[in-house]
């Protein structure tokens, strides 16, 4: 399907966007080759689409070349070897990643040829693209081994189909494929899955799905006992006071009753959200009511499957904590950062609040308890209330029902980490650092770099490990400093309590769990 061969002499090049990682910096420099690349559709005519050219070692890459109206493009690159992506687009223009096929007509990064450039050369590629077929999946119970009903295949908005027990999986290029796989009524936790797509259509997969469980309560007033409407429930791993990345969707009706579903066998405590505008606060459920300590939160432990009703959730009125986030060693206001209850990992926060640029923050729906807040900001290291690094020692705020608590904090600016990110030819990459405590395994600062240096701060002294994720284009890596692909093999880090500490971490090509 496709034929590759070499021409010497230079091709005229058009003007395109680049998307170069920073390891293409200065590789303009370099000695260069021209890709010249023609792609039909199955019937033999111009295909169009966008292409992305990308190096075999993630050191360099264009995207979105579009294809000209014969089905081609050509463009000047780094001598090196490339893998090469097709991605046809669909009628309003936009890619249809769906079916990006790789040459030589492959599914996937780990499936593509590479494709030499020589310096000074032009190297001609001829790709056709493949005809999509259908497949269909079943799944089957982890626990019984009975069928599942309801399975259902999300490939993206456009293509998302349930069945009963079975289900035809829209037409995908053939070979090995990944699919997303969850039940229609919430019966079995979600997966990626392995659809082995065959070109006559014939192509089939069984899927083990474990069974959910689920957590059942009546959210109530703790005054009156009359049922709450709108208070959403989060589960989360028991006595590690961690939040997932979103509040959570199980909310309670207008009786009070909640069910939250989708949750997997363990132990796990569970968090209250009352509705924006509430007049109730958030709590962590404690055992007959409660707590701003996830350390005293009532822990539900479930079996695969199992169904457990825990006592009412039941909420007290909110009150406000506000206060300014300084510099301790300027004095000046925090401009930029988050106060919150965990550790975040989006852009903005789920569990808490931004600060304004005068470093004023102001969290109006916490329970009248005793709160450790996390404070993030930008020139200083991570903390918790009372400036320690660690949840277990942080000073908790007390919020009161109907009232304003005050706490300032005077941010430590910690000890401060830095060094060069480098790809295992000693390239600067693009990747991001989470240092944890080496004992608790807390989370105590992060950070991403996007040019081959980081600089982060953290509270010391305190011993630490340092996890890295590399995502060039297409493929993810993620380790453990010094050279570790797994957490037990990290290399333990001795922070100092002031001063700098220089750490450079090389990153390599551990496939990312």
């Amino acid at each position: 399907m496709s034929i590759v061969r070499k021409v010497l002499g230079a091709l005229a090049v058009a003007a395109l966007a680049v998307t170069a990682a920073p390891t293409a910096a200065g590789a303009a420099a370099d000695p260069a080759g021209v890709l010249h690349l023609t792609v039909t559709s199955p019937d033999g005519s111009p295909a169009g689409g966008n292409v992305a050219v990308t190096a075999a070692d993630s050191s360099y890459d264009k995207d979105l070349l579009p294809l000209d109206e014969s089905g081609q493009l050509s463009v000047e690159v780094p001598a090196g070897d490339y893998k090469i992506a097709v991605t046809p687009v669909y009628s309003d223009g936009q890619d249809d990643e769906v079916l990006r096929q790789w040459v030589p007509g492959r599914t996937s990064w780990a499936q593509a040829g590479t494709v030499r450039v020589s310096a000074g050369d032009t190297t001609e590629v001829s790709e056709r693209l493949v005809t999509p077929s259908g497949s269909t999946l079943r799944a089957r119970d982890a626990v019984t081994g009975a069928a599942v009903d309801g399975v259902c295949v999300f490939l993206d908005p456009r293509r998302n189909p349930c069945g009963d027990t079975r289900v035809t999986v829209p037409p995908l290029i053939p070979g090995p494929q990944e699919v997303w796989v969850y039940t229609r009524d919430d019966t079995h936790l979600p997966r990626y899955a392995t659809v082995n797509v065959l070109p006559d259509g014939s192509g089939t997969a069984v899927v083990v799905l474990t069974p959910a469980a689920n957590v059942v309560s009546r959210v109530v007033d703790a005054a009156t006992g009359a049922p709450v409407a709108g208070a959403c429930v989060t589960p989360a791993p028991a006595g590690t006071g961690e939040l997932p990345a979103n509040p959570g969707r199980y909310c309670s009706d207008a009786s009070g009753n909640v069910r939250v579903g989708l949750v997997a066998a363990g132990s796990w405590n569970l968090f209250a959200r009352p509705a924006g505008g509430s007049a109730y606060g958030a709590q962590w459920v404690g055992a007959t009511g409660g707590t701003g300590d996830a350390k005293q939160a009532r822990v539900v432990t479930l079996r695969a499957g199992q169904t457990v009703t825990v006592p009412p959730i039941r909420l007290d009125r909110a009150g406000v904590v506000t206060g300014t986030v300084t510099s301790a060693a300027t004095g000046r206001p925090a401009t930029s950062g988050t106060v919150t209850l965990a550790p975040e990992t989006g852009d903005f926060p789920d569990w808490g609040v931004e600060l304004d640029a005068q470093g004023r923050y102001r969290i109006d729906w916490l329970g009248p308890y005793a709160w450790p807040l996390l404070f993030t900001t930008a020139d200083n290291a991570t903390q918790w209330s009372g400036g320690f690094a660690l949840r277990s020692k942080a000073v908790p705020v007390t919020v009161r029902a109907g009232a304003t608590t005050v706490y300032d904090l005077a941010a430590r600016r910690g000890v401060l980490v830095t060094g060069r990110l480098v790809d295992p030819e000693g390239r600067p990459v693009v990747a991001e650092l989470t240092v944890r405590n080496a004992r608790t395994r807390e989370v105590i600062g992060r950070t991403a770099d996007r040019d081959g240096e980081y600089a982060l701060r953290v509270l010391g002294p305190q011993p630490a490990t340092v996890a890295w994720l590399w995502t060039p284009p297409f493929v993810s890596y993620a380790g453990w400093y010094d050279g570790a692909a797994r957490p037990a093999d990290a290399t333990e880090v001795t922070l100092p309590g002031t001063g700098t500490l220089r750490l450079d971490v090389a990153v390599d090509r551990y496939p990312a769990g």
